[in-house]
């Protein structure tokens, strides 16, 4: 692979990732206001893998648990999109069956297989039927 083909490669795999990141923060804000009245708390909760289940419950913008979640949560979906981009393939069709291929398989591995440390949050303060609208 050339140099430019590598830099347009990792340009795709960052632009996908920080769209992505993107929609689930607005997702899981969208999901919090509708479910608890208040937008910001579940992606606080994303930050509990460093602050601990209290994360989870503040509902306001803080420097703490906002940007440490909103950057945990672009860290991890940088990683799905950079697999995505790995064997995304051309077609519209193709290419929508495997974001759905990689959504599917990041919900089994944040709550199947990692320690519940680890997980992203959402369970902290979201019911289980918001997690296809974030994923």
């Amino acid at each position: 692979m050339s140099r430019a083909s590598c830099k347009a490669s990792l340009y795709e795999e960052v632009k996908t990732g920080l769209i992505s990141s993107a929609a689930v923060a607005i997702a899981a804000g969208i999901c919090g206001q509708m479910e608890l009245g208040a937008a910001m708390r579940p992606v606080n909760g994303i930050s509990h893998i460093l602050w601990g289940p209290q994360a989870g419950k503040s509902n306001s913008i803080s420097g703490k648990y906002t940007l440490t979640g909103l950057a945990l949560n672009t860290v991890a979906c940088g990683f799905w999109a950079w697999l995505y981009q790995r064997g995304s393939r051309a077609s519209a069709s193709g290419a929508a069956v495997d974001a759905v291929g990689v959504a599917a398989l990041a919900y089994v591995t944040d709550y199947y297989f990692i320690p519940r440390r680890f997980t992203p949050g959402f369970e902290l303060s979201l019911s289980g039927r918001s997690f296809p609208w974030i994923y």
